[in-house]
């Protein structure tokens, strides 16, 4: 199977996202592969938008917000059931943005 914007969409937007991360509003990607129609590498950009009005780029890890934790290991094990693995990834970009829709991270 080959990943796209679709799939990682539905996949981030589960109850299993949602459980551990409750200030989650919604999480869009952008899924962008090299081309290669047998094994492609993929660059994702991920952007978590929050809805959690009192996190900001200063609290936001004492808050319980933390991105990288979110794609290190929840997004990999959920990428696993479409049988993409991290040898598969070739770059994670991570922004996060508040309730205004204004950047917190990377700050």
């Amino acid at each position: 199977m080959k990943l796209n914007s679709k799939i990682l969409d539905k996949l981030m937007n589960s109850e299993i996202i949602k459980s551990v991360y409750p200030m989650v509003e919604r999480i869009e990607t952008d899924v962008e592969d090299d081309g290669d129609e047998i094994h492609p590498y993929y660059t994702i950009v991920i952007e978590i938008f929050l809805n959690d009005d009192t996190i900001n780029s200063n609290n936001m890890y004492q808050k319980g917000m933390d991105p990288h934790y979110l794609v290190d290991f929840y997004m990999k094990d959920l990428l696993k059931l479409v049988s993409i693995s991290t040898r598969d990834i070739e770059q994670v970009y991570i922004n996060v943005f508040d309730t205004e829709r204004d950047p917190i991270y990377p700050s």
